[in-house]
């Protein structure tokens, strides 16, 4: 059971979770200093702005108002891309790193005069696990991308050597269902 925190949850955001972490780790790469009061791409560079950030939200929340902003969840729900928050702190989820001993990788900015940084942290009690509405595994292709398989020569004294046949997805599929290629 998902308990929505905050009476305004917005109903979708067009992110991925792979975008979450790219720019999340984008401060971490630029070392982009922690600051409660300064603003770095137009959000806040505290914890807060941080995932305001990384969530691509409209503005820099509090660490309390971005509750606002996502859904509660079960800490064994947690995916890379969610948020992990305590009392005063916010931070993003980057991952099990011991999921046994509720140990995960944590993408924050965390105090005065230090960079945002990625380090590994212990889930305890009083943390809240949090998603944000809307947030998307993986982007959908557009299109199927083609398969490409090699190609024997049935004369090997006249045929190219190394070439390739490039076909779709739903040949591969017509094929492995009707055996029809030979």
């Amino acid at each position: 059971m998902a308990l929505t925190l905050g009476a305004n949850v917005p109903s979708a955001h067009a992110i991925t979770r792979p975008e979450v972490l790219k720019r999340a780790h984008n401060w971490i790469q630029k070392r982009v200093p922690y600051s409660q009061s300064a603003y770095y791409q137009g959000y806040r560079r505290d914890c807060s702005g941080f995932v305001s950030m990384a969530w691509k939200l409209d503005s820099s929340y509090t660490s309390s108002s971005i509750l606002g902003q996502a859904k509660s969840i079960k800490m064994s729900r947690l995916k890379p891309g969610d948020a992990v928050r305590r009392p005063g702190h916010v931070e993003i989820f980057g991952g099990w790193k011991n999921a046994e001993s509720h140990q995960y990788w944590a993408l924050e900015e965390s105090q005065s005069g230090r960079p945002a940084l990625k380090r590994v942290k212990t889930f305890k009690s009083g943390y809240t696990a949090l998603r944000l509405p809307g947030i998307k595994d993986a982007p959908v292709p557009e299109k199927p991308a083609p398969v490409v398989i090699p190609v024997a020569p049935s004369d090997p004294a006249t045929s190219s050597v190394g070439a390739t046949l490039t076909v779709s997805t739903e040949m591969v599929a017509a094929r492995a269902m009707f055996s029809i290629l030979p």
